[in-house]
């Protein structure tokens, strides 16, 4: 009997969604902290979307993830911080302004904040986490409009 309530209970953990919405700067740190897990427990890719990327802890962790294996992909406008030379870093016209990765085709993460100290500490910003299938289907289509724009 304790065998099957503790297959049950792990089959339910393993399913559970993700739908976190974060406001900042009042959750900075969780949202810093999440992002860092979703980033280091990546499977098979990364593909972020980003008008400023300059967070030194962001960064360190998509290195990271590109120096194991990881396929990172990033398409930015600003960047002031130094990416690993195995992350497939694209310059893309000023017309990019998101806010967003998607993480093995199966996590989105997006919101208004640029990965900087800055809009992390300081700004008013909010970031949402999801796993919804519909809406990690859309950022997919998304992205890959923003690949073909470059």
């Amino acid at each position: 009997m304790i065998k099957i309530f503790l297959l049950v209970i792990l089959l339910l953990s393993s399913s559970v969604a993700i739908d976190k919405l974060y406001f900042l700067p009042k959750d900075s740190k969780k949202v810093q902290k999440d992002m860092e897990e979703l980033f280091k427990n990546a499977k098979e890719s990364i593909e972020v979307a980003i008008y400023n990327i300059s967070d030194r802890k962001i960064v360190e962790v998509l290195n990271d993830a590109a120096n194991r294996g990881i396929k990172v992909k990033l398409y930015f406008y600003k960047k002031k911080a130094e990416l690993s030379d195995k992350i497939d870093a694209v310059k893309v016209m000023d017309k990019l302004h998101t806010k967003l990765a998607i993480v093995d085709k199966k996590i989105v993460i997006f919101g208004s904040a640029n990965w900087t100290s800055e809009s992390f500490s300081e700004n008013y910003e909010v970031i949402y986490i999801s796993d919804k299938e519909k809406i990690v289907e859309e950022f997919n289509s998304f992205y890959k409009t923003i690949k073909k724009d470059k």
